[in-house]
C-alpha cells in the first residue's frame, strides 16, 4: 500500500532523474580533463627531433643532443654522465631535470668498462656506482666536457 505522497517534482523531473543527469555530467567532465591532459603533457613533452641521443637518468629515457665542447669547469657546476662500453648501451646521468643537483645539463663524461661482469643497460647512476664498489666497472676520469639539456622523451 502506498502513502499516496509523491515525490516532490524539480524541473518536471523526479529527483533521482535529475541526480543520475548529474552525476553523469561530472563523470563527461572527469574524462575530459584527463584526455585533455593527457594529449597537453605529450604535446609539451615532446623532444624536438634533433635530440636524437637518449640518455637514462633516475630510471628515465630523456632526450638530447650533441652540443659545443666546453673546457673543465668548477665541478660543482657539472653533473656526470656515464658513457657504458658496449654495443646498444644507452648512457646513465647522474642528475635529470627537476633533481635539487641539477646543473641544468653542463656535462663531464666519463667512460664506464665492465670488468666483472658482460655489459649491462644501467638505467640509474645508484645501481652503476653499487656494481663499480663490487669491482665489475672501471669509471674512468673526465674524457669530454659539453653542454646541452636533457628533454622528456
Amino acid at each position: 500500500m502506498t502513502s499516496g505522497v509523491r515525490p516532490r517534482l524539480v524541473g518536471a523531473r523526479y529527483p533521482d532523474v535529475v541526480n543520475m543527469h548529474a552525476m553523469r555530467g561530472i563523470v563527461v567532465a572527469f574524462v575530459v580533463a584527463i584526455l585533455a591532459g593527457a594529449f597537453l603533457a605529450n604535446v609539451t613533452a615532446g623532444a624536438p627531433p634533433r635530440a636524437t641521443i637518449r640518455v637514462y637518468a633516475n630510471d628515465v629515457v630523456w632526450a638530447s643532443f650533441d652540443a659545443a665542447d666546453f673546457k673543465p669547469a668548477p665541478a660543482e657546476s657539472l653533473d656526470r654522465i656515464f658513457m657504458l662500453v658496449g654495443e646498444g648501451l644507452i648512457p646513465v646521468a647522474e642528475a635529470s631535470p627537476g633533481d635539487p643537483e641539477y646543473n641544468g645539463g653542463r656535462w663531464e663524461v666519463h667512460m664506464v668498462r665492465f670488468v666483472g661482469m658482460a655489459p649491462t643497460q644501467f638505467t640509474n647512476d645508484e645501481d652503476l656506482w653499487y656494481h663499480e664498489s663490487l669491482g665489475h666497472l672501471e669509471i674512468g676520469e673526465p674524457v669530454r666536457y659539453f653542454e646541452c639539456p636533457l628533454l622528456r622523451v
